[in-house]
């Protein structure tokens, strides 16, 4: 699990093409290994990843073709991927609770980077429902909240803080990001769901 805070941007990022998927290669900070170990998990552009292989600055992942097609791992693979190593016991929670599992890609349409700086972006067809204003959402592993929602796109305000030390600092109109909906959200909606379904069949 994680909390969609970005510790980290990677500074360089290779994808070499394999039978199983593809090998990601990704070029880190000083200190971002500290402690690290082989098997554990880091989001990678909110993509819940296993380190296979690490050296002091160099991590290595291991992709399935699964999580390539959901993920713009290879679409945003010149820029800055947002990094974030897995929640420990007793970790402060500054997000919300992530799972690293891409629920699929949104197209940026808009940024506004004036006074407000609001992102709006198309809402993936297996999620709409679970995305409405003032509930959370991860995008490129990024906890956000949402400001305001249609049936076609939502969009999040953004403060200085988060632009800068994450990749949004990086994307255009037409960009494509990765959301993950909120697991409390999902579970609150289908629940209410199966309810209404049953008092309908009732």
């Amino acid at each position: 699990m994680f909390t969609g805070i970005v510790q980290s941007k990677s500074l360089k990022a290779k994808l070499t093409k394999k039978s199983f998927g593809a090998e990601l290669s990704v070029s880190v900070e000083n200190g971002f290994t500290k402690n690290l170990k082989k098997g554990d998990s880091i989001a990678v552009n909110g993509v819940c990843l296993t380190v296979c292989s690490f050296s002091k600055k160099i991590i290595k992942f291991e992709i399935i073709h699964e999580s390539l097609r959901l993920s713009n791992l290879v679409k945003n693979i010149s820029m800055p991927l947002n990094l974030e190593r897995s929640l420990k016991m007793g970790d402060e929670i500054g997000g919300h609770l992530v799972s690293g599992h891409i629920h699929g890609m949104g197209k940026v349409e808009e940024f506004k980077k004036g006074k407000e700086k609001i992102l709006t972006i198309t809402k993936p067809a297996a999620i709409k429902e679970y995305i409405f204003k003032k509930g959370y959402v991860a995008i490129n592993g990024i906890s956000l909240t949402v400001s305001s929602s249609s049936k076609k796109n939502f969009s999040v305000s953004l403060i200085p803080e988060t632009i800068e030390r994450t990749n949004l600092a990086n994307i255009k109109k037409g960009d494509y990001l990765n959301i993950e909906a909120d697991q409390q959200t999902i579970a609150i909606v289908e629940t209410v769901k199966k309810i209404k379904n049953a008092s309908i069949q009732s």
